[in-house]
């Protein structure tokens, strides 16, 4: 176990000698300190602008103070792992960090070099602050991974995690539909001549003629709509389509693009994702959710073991910077 010291690790430099009590500014001092390894208020600041590049919008007023509260946190217990992966010797060797870097730029198209450049930019990282990112990440990972035994998750618990949270996997009810456009001149002149094409072509079919054959003939096509949530058409289509028969042409209706038939394909009722369609994913969230929560134990362990210091206390001052420098 460390022995706290007598230095004074929360050191703050003020500008105190000409301004007032009440204007004074923070401009450096320890935000964290694990053990030998220190978090400066300039380090953080820095986090903390480039993690706000990536999100939009920018938290404000309260908003903004949770989450510098939360970063400073999760800072505290990064320097904690990775003060622990120092202790066991753990390392990540260049070959492993820019495998990881090509695999993200592959994930997301951004194998041009101009474009991963841009990507990088409008983050507010550089390509050495993002290897550094994933070293960290990499050490971390592997010094939790060295003392956290694999918890199993039987299907059974799987399936008790489905039940409980079933309402996530609802699905809406939905409208397969199928649809014929015969387009109408600009100015509407020709409507009443296109909406008899289109009723005519809709008795024949009724009659026995070929569908595909007379909508060739027509100039015209059936298009897949796919299915459609019941709650994103209009009630009034709605009314329409409940009381129209499977494989069914609706009425000629008049829409934006034209004369409009609608069909029927098939009703699809409310109801929930299978348990084994989700499955996979509910097993994947499990897992990830028992390994932070034995990290954060083991966090908390090691917190009794280092010396740690975090001082929020300088929090609204480094907020506070941030508005003035915007």
């Amino acid at each position: 176990m460390k022995t706290k010291n007598l230095v004074c690790t929360g050191l703050i430099l003020m500008m105190s000698h000409f301004l007032p009590a009440g204007q004074r500014q923070l401009l450096e001092g320890i935000m964290v300190r694990v053990n030998d390894e220190m978090l400066t208020v300039s380090e953080f600041r820095s986090r903390m602008e480039q993690e706000l590049a990536q999100i939009s919008p920018r938290p404000e007023g309260k908003d903004l103070d949770d989450f510098a509260a939360t970063l400073l946190q999760n800072s505290a217990n990064e320097m904690i792992l990775l003060e622990r992966a120092k202790e066991k010797g753990i390392s990540a060797d260049d070959a492993t960090i820019d495998a990881a870097v090509e695999n993200l730029r592959k994930e997301n198209g951004l194998e041009d070099e101009a474009k991963f450049e841009a990507a990088l930019k409008e983050s507010g990282l550089t390509i050495d602050t993002l290897k550094e990112r994933y070293r960290r990440s990499f050490l971390m990972s592997r010094a939790a991974q060295t003392e956290i035994k694999p918890t199993e998750i039987t299907a059974e618990e799987l399936r008790q995690i489905y039940e409980k949270e079933k309402e996530k996997y609802a699905v809406p009810a939905k409208i397969h539909l199928e649809q014929v456009i015969f387009p109408v001149k600009e100015d509407g002149s020709d409507l009443e001549a296109v909406q008899k094409r289109a009723e005519a072509l809709m008795k024949r079919v009724k009659d026995g003629a070929d569908l595909k054959a007379e909508l060739t003939l027509a100039g015209v096509k059936l298009q897949d709509l796919g299915e459609i949530p019941v709650g994103d058409l209009r009630p009034e289509l709605v009314n329409m389509l409940d009381k129209l028969p499977l494989e069914t042409f609706s009425a000629p209706l008049a829409s934006p693009g034209g004369i409009q038939l609608l069909r029927v394909i098939k009703r699809i009722p409310a109801g929930f994702e299978s348990f084994e369609s989700v499955e996979k994913d509910i097993r994947r969230r499990e897992s990830e959710r028992l390994f932070r929560e034995q990290q954060q134990g083991l966090i908390d362990k090691l917190k009794k073991d280092y010396l740690v210091e975090i001082h929020s206390e300088y929090l609204p001052a480094v907020v506070a910077r941030l508005h003035d420098d915007g």
